[in-house]
């Protein structure tokens, strides 16, 4: 009772290279069901450029915080979506350099920067000691961002 090979039967070398060829065509849909079907979703990223920094004006401190959107579609949200949390006080946007519309919208396109500007009112005297100051940058349907904030004094 020996194992002989009939008529038929497949031998494990032209087993082995089935195999192997089901296997290279699994792995070749994965790669293009990733490549083709597995794009990242069009969506606005904001990225820091730079230290933002506080200055004063008076008895208010001021924060200018630098942005530019890296993301795949424009960020399009009301000014008063726009906000920063620094010294315990949430603030909206007072104003930017780029991209605040006449119906105060903050319009940023993919590639662009911006510098935003945000008023703290009577809050020099909190932070006229200190070198940097850490705060929450929040853009209401982009995301959220831990800043620290470098505060800068004229001698």
């Amino acid at each position: 009772m020996g194992l002989k090979a009939r008529r038929g039967d497949l031998s494990g070398p032209v087993l082995a290279i089935l195999v192997t060829l089901v296997l290279l065509a699994i792995g070749a849909a994965i790669i293009a069901y990733f490549v083709l079907l597995g794009a990242s979703p069009q969506q606005p990223v904001v990225s820091i450029l730079g230290t933002p920094v506080a200055y004063k004006v008076g008895a208010d401190a001021y924060v200018n915080v630098t942005i530019v959107n890296v993301g795949a579609t424009a960020v399009n949200v009301p000014k008063a979506s726009v906000l920063l949390n620094a010294t315990g006080t949430t603030v909206s946007l007072e104003r930017a350099s780029y991209g605040v519309t006449d119906d105060d919208r903050l319009v940023l396109e993919p590639g662009k920067t911006t510098t935003l500007v945000f008023k703290l009112s009577d809050s020099w005297s909190t932070i006229a000691d200190r070198d940097f100051v850490n705060g929450v940058l929040t853009i209401e349907g982009v995301g959220s961002q831990v800043i620290s904030i470098r505060v800068l004094r004229v001698t």
